[in-house]
């Protein structure tokens, strides 16, 4: 009898059938927890491009008027032999709290669809020096599938990015258009 109930067919298909909706919808939950954490890096990235935009838009007015205008300076800038230009000078103090201010209304606005996954915004690393702003931040993406047979609920993730103002280049030296 025991024979028999081994080589008998009967429901094989429907093991298979099953087996293969199981895989599937495994497979399903775990390519969904595997996109949540792509948006939520997406997310995390953009934000922090933000602030670092941000941060980098406070003048550093001492700085930038320090070279005033003179006859010297204007006649080495037409020669080519001007000084180089390192880029637009940044206040990092201003720069520093606008780029906190930015993560704080970042994180505030968790509300939306696509930072649902998003934890709290947390600035791990700021570096400040009169021309550039580097920024790290870090998060945690919460997965809207938990797999028992992964034990993973929650993903850190982290985002670093450098902001650079530079002056355009034009024909105006020191006030005189001469292009």
């Amino acid at each position: 009898m025991i024979r028999k109930l081994v080589k008998a067919d009967r429901g094989s298909i429907s093991l298979v059938v099953m087996s293969l909706f199981l895989i599937t919808v495994v497979t399903i939950a775990i390519l969904t927890d595997i996109s949540s954490i792509y948006l939520a890096k997406r997310s995390l990235t953009q934000a922090t491009e933000a602030a670092a935009q941000r941060g980098v838009r406070n003048l550093n007015t001492d700085a930038y008027y320090r070279g005033e205008y003179n006859v010297t300076k204007s006649l080495l800038a037409l020669a080519g032999n001007g000084e180089s230009d390192p880029g637009i000078p940044i206040d990092c103090e201003k720069g520093r709290s606008d780029v906190i201010r930015a993560l704080a209304d970042w994180s505030s606005a968790g509300a939306s669809v696509m930072r649902r996954n998003l934890g709290a915004i947390s600035l791990q690393k700021l570096s400040c020096d009169g021309f550039q702003i580097s920024l790290t931040t870090s998060s945690t993406a919460v997965l809207p599938f938990y797999l028992p047979f992964t034990g993973i609920s929650q993903v850190q993730i982290s985002a670093s990015v450098g902001s650079i103002d530079e002056r355009r280049n034009t024909a105006n030296y020191y006030g005189m258009n001469i292009g």
